[in-house]
């Protein structure tokens, strides 16, 4: 799968998913279901960067740029709206529902145009500044907070053109 996606010279979005194992949630009971016991032990067993890993050293290889992006809301955050919520994936499932334009498609999906959107993004910054970003700045809860403010103006085109639409850049 990683050599799929590491072509020439391309520029990869990737989830920064640092200390993702202690941000996930594991539901402990006695009374644990059978099913419950083998989504934790999964969950558990995953090895959440081998293939981010992989995807990097041959992006690396072909001449690309692999890019972290925040991982924050990415299947929570409306790609047609921004509006972001919990709400948006009703029962923690696979279906996006946006509470605030309905609209609707799988979370894993719209997490991937949420993570490209903000590829493109630091994309553009690198362009305007001269300067690539290729992790996020762990500089503090304040920088988070203005990247995840800037990422909820990105709107993702409907149109065969996927045209990215950035609300104050685009002034």
């Amino acid at each position: 799968m990683s050599k799929a996606i590491a072509e020439p010279h391309a520029m990869v979005g990737l989830e920064w998913l640092k200390d993702i194992r202690n941000r996930t949630e594991r539901r402990r009971s006695k009374n644990a279901s059978v099913k419950r016991r083998k989504a934790n032990r999964k969950v558990s067993s995953w090895s959440f960067a081998d293939v981010q890993a992989k995807t990097a050293y041959k992006t690396r290889l072909s001449g690309g740029v692999p890019i972290w992006v925040d991982a924050d809301y990415t299947s929570q955050g409306c790609s047609i709206c921004g509006h972001t919520g919990k709400e948006n994936r009703p029962n923690n499932g696979l279906l996006f529902v946006c509470a605030h334009c309905g609209h609707t498609l799988h979370a894993d999906l719209v997490a991937a145009r949420n993570i490209s959107m903000r590829t493109l993004l630091i994309r553009q910054d690198w362009v305007r500044t001269g300067r690539l970003s290729a992790v996020p700045e762990a500089s503090g809860d304040e920088a988070k907070a203005a990247r995840l403010s800037r990422y909820a103006e990105l709107r993702w085109s409907l149109d065969a053109s996927s045209v990215l639409i950035v609300g104050r850049m685009a002034h």
